[in-house]
């Protein structure tokens, strides 16, 4: 097996084809064609003595010289053997997260000469990781110890260790976390049947007809395969006495029976409850002493806040309330046991509702901001899911279909075939006010188009009374299109000005900015030199960046205050040729920026934000558009590639 991943593509590309050009390859691994030379250079440097080299024919490309096919083929069936038993080191966090776990899971030593063979990797390199290592381990109380002679190790209590481990080795931010077990799952809990474990878990619940979702039943199921591999090293917990549910330990010493039975281990007091604590977190159950009616209070009081700052009354809504009293208090319950459970599906939420995720954790932690009740940005994911689809809601009752008056002179079977084709590809965009003939509509009054936004005819309407469109009383497909575009038409002078809230003035193209907090600063001043906001506008912009990160990727940063606090709707905004560093992640790696946008948004300006944010999530989600957007030489140009794909 090679050092990383895409040098096993490369070889494995090149195995498939007869000759394979350098361009070729540079394209599909993304890379330069220098990075390939540099990588076929690796490649043939771990063939050596393996009966092959990789060479390049002018004119035709790279292929594979086999000078001895035997040992070619014993290297290929190590390669093989090694795949299937080895984890995958190809980025920075995978190798990090290896030697993390070894370092966990290991009851001894472990050389740095072991680790370096294992991963790869130089000393120099490894001191970096280490540095990594070092400040993850802090977080957890866990020491890290280097000996002269024997090695490196990590000592702490227990229970540190196991969430240290789900944290930061296991990885459940992945597609395919609930589909199954994953190679690296199965390879570090090589001890365990998992495909038991789930057995025997989903048995016991469904005797006790408990419904688990899927992520949480694979959390569950990885914390048992955890417990059983420490128990297995005479690693145990020591969680103190905590005042258990009788019926949820009733399937905790079931459980335990099919356990120990069947992977000949003693699981200990202290472990039962640490099984009780994640099944409880896990499956939702109902086994804290929180206070229904002081929950359901504070709910109210942040869905009240989520009306005064942003206009959206969800106080009512019947779905809603039940629905965010159950998920909050799964959420108090996992913390009042001193547990954080991750959300898997943060970025997906922060990048395409990030208009409901900024409500959630802007006005949840208000209110919730009282030790354990307290909320970060992976609650406020869950909860942003919630008051998403209530958002949804709130805004379809609040959308005004445009009135049509419908004209059609084949005759009434020609209209009511026509008004019922136009029934079910327009039913949320247009209400039929009014059916006419030709003549009919000629000979209506000013007074009765009062409230009528538009006309679709079979005849052309040459008044200019309303816009109007002509098209087959058969309603083709071609006249379906011409109707969608032209009622976006009717909606141009709403994108006109949604495009206004960006000025010339409010533009800035910047080689670079020595601080996130600096290119803050000066464009909050620009904003107050336009009267748009006053100078303690700066203050609650700065403490939206402390709540949680505002980078939406490595290029796009959404700025914004804790509230609608603005006296005009504006967008200020920073392009920048450098990479300005915004955050750092839990790696402790730089996360840069080089578009940045400052919203100012006026409270009574709801549907504009609405549309906004709409906009922000085509960006987040458009690479191309946002390349587009940092070469962008001045503000005209700018403008120009934003208008493209603001909602109408």
């Amino acid at each position: 097996m090679f050092p990383y991943g895409r040098l096993n593509d490369i070889f494995n590309y090149i195995k498939r084809h007869d000759f394979v050009s350098s361009d070729r390859l540079a394209d599909k691994f993304h890379v330069t064609d220098r990075t390939i030379r540099g990588d076929i250079q690796e490649i043939n440097g771990i063939f050596n003595g393996h009966g092959a080299t990789i060479k390049l024919k002018r004119k035709f490309g790279y292929y594979i010289e086999v000078t001895d096919e035997a040992s070619y083929q014993f290297f290929q069936e190590g390669m093989e053997a090694a795949s299937s038993d080895s984890m995958e080191l190809d980025s920075f966090q995978d190798r990090v997260r290896y030697i993390l776990s070894m370092l966990l899971f290991a009851t001894d030593y472990i050389s740095t000469d072991q680790i370096m063979d294992l991963v790869f990797i130089s000393k120099n390199t490894l001191n970096n990781y280490i540095k990594t290592i070092k400040r993850i381990l802090d977080k957890y109380d866990l020491e890290y110890i280097s000996k002269p002679n024997s090695g490196i190790k990590v000592v702490g209590m227990e229970e540190d260790k196991r969430r240290c481990i789900m944290a930061h080795v296991i990885t459940s931010d992945n597609d395919s976390y609930i589909t199954g077990f994953a190679k690296e799952e199965r390879l570090l809990f090589h001890e365990v049947d998992l495909d038991y474990l789930k057995r025997i878990t989903l048995d016991e619940l469904k005797k006790r007809n408990i419904d688990i979702s899927d992520y949480n039943l694979k959390n569950l199921i990885i914390h048992l395969a955890l417990m059983i591999t420490r128990v297995k090293s005479n690693h145990y917990m020591t969680v103190a006495d905590i005042e258990t549910d009788h019926s949820i330990m009733a399937i905790i010493n079931s459980l335990c029976e099919e356990i120990e039975s069947h992977f000949d281990i003693a699981i200990s007091k202290g472990e039962k409850f640490y099984m009780y604590l994640h099944m409880v977190t896990n499956t939702h159950m109902d086994a804290t002493d929180i206070d229904d009616e002081w929950l359901k209070r504070s709910i109210d009081e942040s869905l009240e806040i989520i009306y005064k700052n942003y206009n959206f009354d969800l106080r009512r809504d019947d779905v809603l309330l039940p629905n965010l009293f159950r998920h909050m208090k799964s959420i108090f319950t996992s913390k009042s046991f001193g547990l954080n459970i991750r959300n898997p599906l943060l970025n997906t939420i922060k990048n395409n509702y990030s208009l409901a995720f900024e409500i959630s954790l802007t006005a949840f932690t208000q209110v919730f901001d009282t030790p354990p009740f307290t909320l970060n940005e992976e609650d406020a994911g869950y909860v942003a899911v919630h008051i998403c689809a209530a958002m949804e809601i709130f805004i379809s009752k609040g959308v005004k279909k445009k009135n049509v008056i419908l004209v059609c002179g084949n005759g009434p079977a020609a209209l009511r075939m026509l008004e019922a084709r136009l029934g079910m590809p327009f039913e949320g965009q247009i209400t039929i006010v009014r059916t006419v003939s030709y003549n009919e509509y000629q000979n209506l009054l000013e007074e009765n188009l009062i409230n009528v936004d538009c006309a679709i005819s079979t005849s052309p309407l040459n008044d200019g009374r309303l816009p109007s469109i002509t098209v087959d009383f058969a309603l083709k497909n071609k006249d379906i299109e011409s109707i969608a575009r032209f009622l976006t038409t009717i909606n141009a002078s709403e994108k006109e000005k949604k495009s206004g809230f960006f000025e010339k003035d409010l533009f800035f193209r910047l080689h670079n900015a020595s601080s996130k907090e600096e290119l803050l600063a000066m464009l909050c001043q620009k904003l107050v030199e336009k009267d748009t906001v006053d100078k303690d506008f700066i203050n609650s912009v700065l403490e939206r960046e402390k709540l949680g990160k505002t980078n939406m990727n490595e290029l796009f940063a959404l700025a914004h205050p804790m509230s609608l606090c603005a006296r005009d709707t504006k967008v200020a905004v920073a392009i920048l040729e450098e990479p300005l560093v915004w955050n750092h992640n839990e790696w402790e790696q730089a996360e840069t920026v080089q578009i940045v946008f400052l919203l100012a948004i006026k409270q009574e300006m709801q549907k504009d934000l609405v549309h906004l944010y709409d906009s922000m999530i085509e960006i987040v989600n458009n690479s191309k558009l946002q390349q587009r957007l940092i070469s962008s030489e001045n503000f005209e140009k700018f403008i120009s590639e934003f208008h493209a794909i603001l909602p109408v």
